[in-house]
């Protein structure tokens, strides 16, 4: 089975839009003691190396952006 980067990212979406609205919902409710909620994602090697991948084309075109608007960027420390 193939899964594609928009399959991916649609996943990542929803989740994201999922765990805000459970925290706005908590939010909302009277605190119980201290009682924590975990969630637990489990991804792939393959699905995490296509998001790093993903990750790392998206960062190159943003600094390939900068660069063609005449932002220097630099490899050197200068602290």
């Amino acid at each position: 089975m193939t899964i594609s980067d928009f399959q991916i990212s649609t996943v990542i979406k929803s989740y994201t839009m999922s765990m805000k609205a459970k925290a706005k919902a908590a939010e909302k409710e009277p605190t119980n003691g201290n009682i924590v909620q975990e969630d637990q994602v489990m991804i792939s090697e393959d699905a995490k190396r296509m998001l790093f991948e993903r990750i790392g084309e998206q960062m190159s075109d943003r600094f390939k952006g900068h660069d063609e608007e005449g932002y220097a960027i630099s490899t050197t420390y200068s602290g």
